[in-house]
């Protein structure tokens, strides 16, 4: 005999099912369980659109780690790849810049 709940093979004189702990003969479900076993095993989904600041920043801060995620996900995941590269191309032509003004201060004060 197979349990009325699981589908476990049990034997005739089984009174509870060693697989759900329920009683194999009865026919009506358990609506506890079945929600449980529902929440259990549902998906749960990220909105992306929230992450792309902190791809952005990762990449300003991490400028090598945001190249390598814009490589790999220009093609897959491209918002996220924009922001990871975007992030990571301001970092570098804000250290242009400040490396270029260090230069010109150095320049003029020196003379």
């Amino acid at each position: 005999m197979n349990c009325n709940y699981c589908g476990y093979e049990v034997s005739e004189d089984c009174k509870c099912c060693p697989n759900c702990g329920e009683n194999p003969k009865t026919r009506k479900k358990n609506p506890y369980k079945e929600n449980k076993v529902k929440k259990e095993y549902e998906r749960t989904t990220i909105d992306t659109e929230k992450l792309l600041p902190l791809w952005g920043i990762l990449g300003f801060f991490m400028p090598i780690i945001g190249l390598i995620l814009f490589c790999v996900w220009k093609n897959s995941k491209p918002k996220e790849a924009a922001a990871s590269g975007i992030g990571a191309l301001s970092r570098v032509i804000i250290y242009i810049l400040f490396y270029s003004f260090n230069i010109f201060v150095r320049y003029i004060f020196s003379r």
